[in-house]
């Protein structure tokens, strides 16, 4: 069932942040960039921040668009970082699956974006603007829905014994201490996203708590970036609660499957939930209801 859009509004943050501590006062940096800082005070360090953690764009074909990452490095430390890109899959519950090199993905994003720079050395206290480019062929394969993952890796230089054998050789490399993951999504303008559906809508409990499923399905054929939220409320007493905003992405001919967690309080009573999908139409929303007693 639908029912009409009259407002809808929609407050979304977006930060991938890891903090490595806090704190005001002045230090000593031992290593330099190109030679040419060797010593820093007065700086406040916070952590490596990586914004924003997802992207979506609607590039026509044979066309490219350019958006951008910010890496910024307010941590003691003189730091590189590097993007790559991988094409994922993603089950009911959300889990990434990383696709297999050898293997070609249905929706895959990969072989159409890049990064410039893709590796950058950031001075405590510096941060860089990193372009992301889509380009997208004007090919019949390419008249599609994409997305895959970045992983921004924190990477440290790192010396390997050489394969030759000798003590005395040593190979130059990196390793990566930690990442970030990014989304990119691509929908091409000529595919709209209408066709999004509730397909089960319950509720369940065990001895500790209650829950209520819903169960979407994007039966269209771009990405469908959606919102959904339970409202329930008590049909004798009035009582009424909204319960959190989840916001997620569905693949055309995905599922995504999702579990609210009931209020602990909740009184007994006859309660009326109902499960509403955003999936961003200007002309309707999805719901669905159900009638469950409380004891």
């Amino acid at each position: 069932m639908f029912i009409s859009k009259y407002s809808f509004l929609i407050i979304f943050s977006s930060l991938l942040f890891s903090s490595f501590h806090s704190q005001t006062n002045k230090v000593e940096i031992d290593n330099s960039k190109d030679k040419a800082i060797s010593k820093m005070s007065e700086q406040k360090y916070m952590g490596v921040a990586v914004a924003p953690s997802h992207m979506i764009f609607s590039t026509d074909y044979g066309r490219r668009d350019v958006q951008y990452l910010t890496i910024t490095n307010d941590t003691k430390k003189i730091n590189s970082f590097r993007i790559t890109f991988e094409d994922v899959e993603m089950d009911k519950e959300g889990s990434i699956i990383k696709v297999a090199d050898n293997n070609e993905a249905e929706f895959g994003l990969k072989n159409w974006i890049s990064a410039s720079p893709n590796f950058v050395t950031l001075l405590p206290g510096e941060k860089v603007k990193m372009e992301i480019i889509v380009k997208i062929p004007n090919t019949e394969g390419a008249h599609r829905a994409a997305w895959c993952m970045g992983a921004v890796d924190l990477v440290e230089e790192r010396k390997e014994i050489s394969p030759s054998g000798s003590d005395k050789e040593m190979a130059m490399g990196v390793k990566t201490t930690f990442g970030f993951q990014i989304f990119f999504y691509q929908n091409p303008p000529d595919l709209k996203v209408n066709e999004v559906e509730i397909l089960d809508f319950s509720f369940s409990y065990d001895d500790a708590n209650k829950f209520i499923h819903l169960l979407a399905e994007n039966q269209g054929k771009g990405v469908a970036h959606t919102k959904a939220y339970v409202e329930l409320n008590e049909l004798n007493t009035g009582y009424y609660e909204k319960l959190d905003l989840q916001v997620f992405n569905i693949l055309p001919g995905r599922q995504r499957e999702f579990n609210f967690k009931l209020p602990g309080k909740m009184p007994k009573g006859k309660y009326s939930f109902m499960g509403v999908l955003d999936f961003g139409s200007q002309d309707e929303i999805k719901a669905a209801s159900k009638e469950v007693i409380i004891q």
